[in-house]
């Protein structure tokens, strides 16, 4: 894996009218053991109609399936530890400093973040995606170079970092307690296989009893297998009639009883 950051294809932005010469999705349904040239893991792709996906790799003994949500497994690599180095205003790369974390091999960070945290406040505490890393032996410091320049000093012993790989380097099945990260384009029978995950858009998601039923239950919920609960059973609790669970998005300024409110139409 090379230095570099996410890729993001728009795929026939000009057009969705096919033609001879329209783009071929057909790699998005794809999954091998060797990862594609010209993509890597993270990396995005959003087709005409929305449908949205990202580059991923498996991680486990178990398939995923098309039709079944799959989930995130990776933890912190680097917990909360005090920089040992400062680093002026306007640097883009950082030395992590020592603690407890497995051997790295060059730019296998690609991809992953790092939480910067200001020390004294939250004021200007910060992320970071990494873009490439240092080849490093377990426990010690190594650097990464960031997507971009920091804008608040980084001072040793009061700023500290977390450090995070790529999320979508290790799906596995959806699994309870564990956030899922979308749902798997193709089937996926093995670890260690790259394919593309969809995290936005029309699909079809196993349902459970009482999914898209009457008396609003249009909104669902993950399960704790990647399929979908009615927010009954998810949450406890009845959806009265009239009303319905379906998650609109969420008020930016204003009220109903004063000015707006001003509102994020989260489609």
């Amino acid at each position: 894996m090379a230095k570099g950051k996410v890729q993001v294809n728009y795929l026939g932005q000009e057009s969705q009218i096919t033609s001879m010469d329209a783009p071929d999705y057909d790699f998005l349904y794809e999954c091998s053991s060797v990862k594609d040239a010209e993509h890597n893991i993270g990396d995005r792709v959003i087709l005409p109609d929305g449908r949205e996906f990202r580059y991923a790799k498996s991680t486990g003994s178990n398939a995923l399936y098309a039709a079944h949500g799959c989930g995130f497994t990776y933890t912190g690599l680097v917990s909360y530890t005090a920089f040992a180095t400062s680093h002026a205003v306007g640097s883009k790369e950082i030395t992590i400093p020592a603690a407890t974390h497995a051997a790295l091999t060059k730019d296998e960070l690609r991809g992953g973040y790092v939480i910067i945290f200001d020390g004294a406040s939250d004021y200007a505490t910060t992320v970071r995606q990494i873009i490439g890393n240092d080849a490093s032996t377990a426990n010690t410091a190594f650097n990464v170079t960031l997507d971009a320049a920091i804008t608040n000093a980084i001072v040793s012993g009061t700023e500290a970092a977390e450090v995070y790989r790529n999320p979508y380097a290790a799906l596995d099945i959806a699994a309870s307690d564990k956030p899922v990260a979308g749902l798997p384009a193709t089937y996926v029978s093995a670890a260690a296989q790259y394919f593309w995950v969809q995290v936005k858009g029309i699909c079809w998601v196993a349902p459970q009893t009482g999914v898209g039923d009457a008396n609003g239950q249009e909104g669902a919920f993950w399960r704790h297998d990647g399929s979908l609960d009615e927010a009954d059973t998810a949450l406890a609790t009845t959806v009265p009639a009239g009303s319905s669970s379906q998650y609109a998005g969420h008020v930016v300024t204003g009220s109903q009883s004063g000015n707006g409110p001003l509102f994020n139409l989260l489609g």
